[in-house]
């Protein structure tokens, strides 16, 4: 696991932004310190060398996010690969 980085704070929509000194790619999962899942990336923004990054929570209550400021948060370092039927070559 590689580190994102440090919550700094939650938006008014309830996602958590957080600062981060690499771009991860959209829609990667974003675990805790103990390897459960916090949420999906969901947008980068500001420069392009410590971008902040906005998490899409699972958790529902912004309330319980506000306590976790200053908490790191990580990402795979593989993607998962995409699972799905085969197309058929046309002949």
């Amino acid at each position: 696991m590689k580190k994102l980085g440090k919550i700094s704070h939650i938006s008014n929509r309830g996602r958590v932004i957080l600062r981060s000194n690499q771009t991860p790619g959209f829609g990667l999962p974003v675990f805790m310190k103990n390897k459960k899942r916090f949420g999906t990336v969901a947008d980068v923004f500001g420069p392009t060398k410590n971008p902040y990054i906005s998490v899409k929570a699972i958790a529902k209550n912004s309330k319980n996010l506000e306590y976790r400021v200053g908490e790191s948060l990580y990402v795979s370092p593989t993607p998962n690969k995409k699972r799905g039927r085969r197309k058929r070559k046309k002949k």
